[in-house]
């Protein structure tokens, strides 16, 4: 079978955009595998899943079972011609590591929530993401994010509650760190824990969105704009 790969974009007059209507901006979820074998045989009990051995992955298409997911262009708005097309590729990297790497930040959520139902805890667990902060051009080259991916920034939240705790213990407010990191500029590629088990979808929807709103500033010119700026607009709406 010949795949529709998302190295061939749709392009608008302004981004780079998938097949399925979303921005181009790539996002890998990260499992912890526990039980590689169960994994793969729920993938080959998948009829919207198929191997391709050129790159060893399991590819997974828009079809089948996941053609009842709707992205902003549904499954009939897309040609014959152009069928099937991937919507994401898992990689399996050693016997305890596996991600799906999708286009775009809807395909990677919509996959969480769909492969949840197959994938059981004891086979496999969502563990971080790893976003890359940056929406693309048609002129650029996208065929593969290895390289980008490979300079991911590890976020550890931890940390950043130690730091707040830090201010509040030599009597500063909250709202003065607020104010001290505000302008710090996010990572090109950043990796964080999902929570999703602990949070669910939306937290981890509305924590993506807001990336990708501050790629979209940087997009538009504003290349000082920041997650702070972010929140700070948010709060205002409040």
């Amino acid at each position: 079978m010949q795949f529709i790969t998302n190295s061939i974009e749709e392009k608008n007059e302004h981004l780079l955009s998938t097949f399925t209507g979303e921005f181009v901006q790539p996002v890998r979820v990260y499992y912890d595998l526990k039980d590689k074998n169960s994994v793969k045989k729920v993938f080959s009990k998948l009829k919207c899943m198929e191997f391709d051995s050129t790159r060893d992955r399991q590819v997974w298409l828009y079809q089948k079972e996941s053609k009842k997911i709707k992205f902003k262009k549904t499954y009939s708005s897309i040609p014959l011609k152009q069928r099937p097309i991937i919507i994401g590729s898992f990689f399996i990297k050693n016997n305890n590591e596996m991600y799906l790497e999708a286009r775009s930040i809807e395909r990677a959520l919509e996959g969480i929530i769909f492969f949840d139902k197959y994938i059981k805890k004891y086979m496999a667990l969502v563990t971080d993401i790893c976003i890359i902060n940056k929406l693309f051009s048609g002129s650029e080259n996208t065929a593969n994010f290895d390289s980008l991916f490979a300079e991911a920034v590890i976020i550890d939240p931890d940390k950043n509650i130690d730091e707040i705790n830090s201010f509040v213990d030599q009597g500063k407010s909250i709202g003065s760190y607020f104010e001290k990191t505000k302008k710090k500029a996010l990572p090109l590629v950043e990796r964080f824990p999902s929570y999703f088990y602990e949070d669910g979808i939306e937290i981890l929807n509305s924590t993506l969105q807001s990336r990708q709103y501050v790629a979209m500033q940087h997009w538009k010119g504003d290349k000082d704009y920041t997650l702070g700026d972010y929140i700070s607009k948010i709060l205002s709406l409040y």
